[in-house]
C-alpha cells in the first residue's frame, strides 16, 4: 500500500468534536489524495483534496457535528502525480485514481 492513515480509527463524542489524522506516504512518489465521507451531514473535513510528498505525511482535520451515535467511514483515495502537478483534483477528474484506504470512525 502506498498510503496509510494514522491513527487507523477515529472516535468522537456524539455531541461533537474534532481530531487530526495523518495521511502518510509509504512510497518514493508524490501522491494526490481526495477524502470522501459516508455521512456528510455529521462530518466536515479539511482539506478534501491535497498532496503528500514522497515518504512524507500531511494532516487532515475532521470535525464531527452533534448528532446520534453512529459508525461511519472516510475513504481516502489516492493517485500518483508528477512533481510539477499543482492541482490535487486533476488526477481524480481524469479518472487516474490508483487506490484507497478506509478510515472507520465511531461516535458514542
Amino acid at each position: 500500500m502506498a498510503l496509510n492513515i494514522s491513527p487507523p480509527n477515529g472516535y468522537f463524542r456524539a455531541s461533537g468534536g474534532n481530531a487530526t489524522f495523518f495521511i502518510i506516504s509509504q512510497c518514493d512518489c508524490r501522491l494526490a489524495y481526495k477524502v470522501k465521507c459516508s455521512n456528510n451531514d455529521r462530518y466536515r473535513v479539511t482539506p478534501v483534496y491535497g498532496f503528500v510528498e514522497k515518504n512524507s505525511k500531511s494532516d487532515i482535520k475532521i470535525i464531527r457535528l452533534s448528532g446520534s451515535p453512529k459508525k461511519d467511514k472516510f475513504v481516502i483515495q489516492w493517485a500518483k502525480v508528477p512533481d510539477g502537478e499543482t492541482d490535487p483534483q486533476a488526477p481524480f477528474k481524469a479518472g487516474t485514481q490508483v487506490g484507497q484506504v478506509i478510515l472507520p470512525v465511531k461516535a458514542e
